[in-house]
């Protein structure tokens, strides 16, 4: 499954104007770094909590931050 996610910086598109493609695990990488440079150490437990949890019901298959 592809998501596609807008930028912040939309110079970051090609000049044909395409989007760029993220899988689901790559959106979550990102919002999961973001809520532990936030949070710190606290954070990134739980974000490895939550992944945990997701692994165990075989829906997705996260690697730890």
């Amino acid at each position: 499954m592809n998501v596609v996610v807008e930028t912040e910086a939309r110079t970051a598109q090609s000049s044909s104007g395409e989007q760029q493609l993220y899988t689901v695990e790559e959106v979550f990488d990102r919002i999961d770094q973001k809520f532990i440079d936030f949070y710190g150490e606290y954070g990134r437990k739980i974000v490895n909590a939550r992944r945990t949890e997701w692994n165990q019901n075989d829906e997705v298959d996260f690697k730890m931050l």
